[in-house]
C-alpha cells in the first residue's frame, strides 16, 4: 500500500488526504493546531471546485449547506452601479452557481470524511529539506520527542505540503526567495445577523466593501484597506470601520451598525510572489495555498485548494487505486504540468484585481470602463 505523510490539515492538506485515502493510500495528516477549523469566514466555492468535491464525495454534502450566489454587483460608495455580474454566464453552464459556505463548514465536511485517526493535531513534521524531498520524515506531538527512534524516520511515498501562504517547508524545498510577500492590503470581515439581498462590493479608493447574504438571514461581510503591514486600530476595529466607510451605501451602515468587536477578524493579506518555479522537489509536492497563495479578490483559493487535491490523486493513482505506471517522480511532474500555469494565472489576476479596486488615481476612467463593459 502506498504511504502519504500531508503536513497542515486546511482545504489543501484534508481534501488530498480524502483523495488518496479513497484511491487506496496509507495517508497520514500532521496539523500544528490543537483543533480543527472554527472560523466562520465564507468561501466561494466555484462549479470547478463543486464537481471535484463531487469526486471526493463531499460535493452533496456542501450542496446542503452552502448559498448560492445567482448574480452580484460591483458599485460606488454613493451606490452607483458599475458592473452587474452573472454567476450563470462567468461559470458559462446554466443552472452552475457559485456557492458560498463557512470555512469551518466546510472544513467540518471534509474533516468527517475521513477516518479518525487520520488527522494529528499539535503535531509537527521535521526533517530537512533533503529528507523531505526524499519522502523521509519524522514527527513531534505536543512538544514530545519524536515519535520515531532518531535516525528511523517514517519513509513515504510521497510528501504533500499544504501548510499554507506562510509555508516553511516551501521555503525549506525552494529558497527564501519564495518567502510570502505582503500585498499593502488589510483585510477585516465576519458574519452579522442583518439581513441583506443583494451580493455586492463597493470600491472606494484604497479601500472596499462586499457583503454576500446566507439563506439564514445573516450576511458575509468583508473590508479590505491599504495599511502597513501590522497596523491595527488603536480605537478598535469597529471605530475604524464605521469611520472609513461612513455615508457608503445601504446596507453597509446597517451592517456596520450592528458589528461588535467580536464580529471581527482581521489579517493581513500576502501572497506567494515570486511565483514558484516548480510545485515539486522530490517526492515532496505543493498544494493550495503552499504552492499558490493568492488574494481573495477572486474567491478562487480554496477552490484551486480542492482542485489541486483531485489532480494530485488523478496524476499518481489508476482506476484500481494502484500507483500510476511510470512511477511518482513521472506522476509528480504531471501533477506540475498541469497545475502550475494555471493557477499562477489565477495569482496574478487576483492581485492585480486587488490593486485596479483599490485604485486611488484614474478612478473616473476605471469606473467608465466598467460600466461600459456591463
Amino acid at each position: 500500500m502506498p504511504r502519504a505523510v500531508i503536513i497542515g490539515a486546511g482545504i489543501a492538506g484534508t481534501a488530498t488526504a480524502i483523495g488518496l485515502t479513497r484511491a487506496g493510500w496509507h495517508v497520514t495528516v500532521h496539523e500544528r493546531a490543537t483543533h480543527p477549523e472554527t472560523s466562520g469566514a465564507a468561501l466561494g466555492m466555484w462549479p470547478t471546485a463543486i464537481t471535484a468535491l463531487d469526486q471526493l464525495g463531499a460535493g452533496d454534502a456542501v450542496r446542503a449547506v452552502a448559498t448560492p450566489q445567482h448574480a452580484g454587483t460591483v458599485r460606488r460608495p454613493d451606490g452607483t452601479l458599475l458592473a452587474r455580474l452573472d454567476t450563470e454566464r462567468i461559470t458559462r453552464h446554466p443552472g452552475d452557481h457559485v456557492r458560498l459556505i463557512a470555512r469551518r463548514d466546510l472544513a467540518h465536511i471534509l474533516g468527517t470524511a475521513l477516518p479518525a485517526e487520520t488527522i494529528h493535531h499539535h503535531s509537527a513534521v521535521h526533517g530537512s529539506a533533503d529528507d523531505i524531498a526524499r519522502g523521509r520524515v519524522d514527527t513531534e506531538t505536543d512538544g514530545a520527542a519524536p515519535g520515531r527512534e532518531a535516525g528511523s524516520p517514517a519513509l513515504a511515498d510521497v510528501v504533500v505540503v499544504a501548510d499554507g501562504v506562510f509555508s516553511a517547508h516551501r521555503t525549506a524545498l525552494l529558497g527564501e526567495r519564495y518567502r510570502a510577500r505582503y500585498t499593502g492590503q488589510s483585510a477585516l470581515r465576519g458574519r452579522v445577523a442583518v439581513v441583506t439581498h443583494e451580493v455586492s462590493e463597493t470600491w472606494g479608493p484604497g479601500r472596499r466593501f462586499g457583503v454576500t447574504p446566507y439563506l439564514d438571514g445573516t450576511t458575509n461581510w468583508y473590508a479590505s484597506l491599504d495599511a502597513p503591514r501590522g497596523q491595527r486600530a488603536a480605537g478598535g476595529e469597529v471605530a475604524l470601520l464605521r469611520g472609513l466607510f461612513a455615508g457608503w451605501h445601504a446596507p453597509i451602515g446597517q451592517v456596520l451598525e450592528a458589528l461588535t468587536e467580536d464580529d471581527v477578524m482581521r489579517h493581513d493579506l500576502y501572497d506567494v510572489h515570486p511565483h514558484l518555479p516548480t510545485y515539486v522537489a522530490g517526492r515532496a509536492v505543493l498544494v493550495g495555498d503552499a504552492a499558490h497563495g493568492m488574494t481573495p479578490d477572486l474567491g478562487r483559493g480554496a477552490c484551486e485548494a480542492v482542485v489541486d487535491a483531485v489532480t494530485l490523486t488523478r496524476c499518481l493513482t489508476d482506476a484500481e487505486g494502484h500507483l500510476r505506471a511510470g512511477g511518482v517522480d513521472r506522476a509528480l511532474a504531471r501533477y506540475d504540468r498541469l497545475r502550475r500555469r494555471p493557477t499562477q494565472r489565477l495569482q496574478t489576476l487576483a492581485r492585480g484585481m486587488g490593486r485596479v479596486a483599490h485604485a486611488r488615481r484614474f478612478t473616473g476612467a476605471r469606473d467608465l470602463l466598467l460600466r461600459v463593459a456591463r
